[in-house]
């Protein structure tokens, strides 16, 4: 009975406030949720919580390497849930969890990544999820941090601490939007830096294995680099820092 009143309830509220396609905006069956079930078929998935070696990871180990001075660094995986185009339709994903306060979508596709890595064995070590942090100003004006949020999802599926004490945004940057690759780069150097606390707790990086870094979108990777190097301050290189992100610019 409590059910047919809910599914009741939800027709209702479909035929006032008619729920929409992220991607395409067509109407949402009773059954769908944020994406019809047409675009989720079509959905260009890259795969790649199931590989170790893949273009993202190798693109951000290219990156990171270049800071450097001696070896013993551990490769970093990288997984996306989707491949991301500025032309394609599902660019409206992140666009509208970062945008306009799409946090429920935020949620929803960031379980979905969740689920791929919890089912994968490259993810079955990470001790902590860290969401790369807005500065104060900004997560006020926008309310909340979309990188957190997807974090928050992820951490539910896989079962792994999320913090967000650990790395804060020492300066407010520019949106990163219309920079080239270098522009970007030198946006966010030197933006990230480890808590005092967590400077304290962890140096030498205790029992830490592996941290898993998350992000919205990689486009060129200079944020999620810029986050790794503060971290390294801290966790030498024994511990594998890794990334994950809804989007990958890149072809699929």
């Amino acid at each position: 009975m409590k059910e047919l009143i809910l599914n009741g309830l939800r027709s209702a509220t479909d035929l006032l406030l008619p729920r929409l396609c992220i991607v395409c905006g067509c109407r949402l069956l009773r059954h769908e949720s944020h994406i019809c079930l047409s675009c989720l078929m079509d959905m260009p998935l890259t795969h790649f919580q199931d590989m170790s070696h893949n273009p993202m990871a190798d693109r951000f180990n290219e990156m990171i390497e270049k800071g450097l001075e001696d070896g013993g660094e551990r490769y970093a995986y990288a997984t996306a849930l989707f491949f991301y185009h500025n032309e394609a339709r599902y660019r409206h994903i992140p666009y509208q969890i970062k945008y306009h306060g799409n946090t429920e979508a935020g949620a929803f596709f960031g379980k979905m990544l969740g689920q791929k890595m919890a089912a994968g064995a490259l993810w079955s070590d990470i001790d902590m999820i860290i969401p790369v942090p807005l500065h104060w100003a900004r997560e006020w004006n926008r309310g909340y941090n979309q990188a957190e949020v997807i974090a928050a999802a992820i951490a539910s599926e896989t079962r792994v601490p999320l913090r967000t004490d650990i790395l804060k945004r020492r300066r407010r940057t520019r949106t990163q939007t219309r920079l080239d690759i270098e522009g970007k780069a030198r946006n966010v150097a030197g933006a990230f830096s480890v808590s005092d606390d967590a400077a304290v707790i962890f140096r030498g990086g205790g029992n830490v294995r592996h941290i898993l870094l998350v992000d919205d979108v990689f486009t060129t990777g200079s944020t999620l680099t810029a986050c790794f190097t503060a971290l390294r301050t801290v966790f030498p290189p024994c511990v594998r820092i890794s990334v994950a992100t809804l989007g990958f610019v890149g072809g699929a």
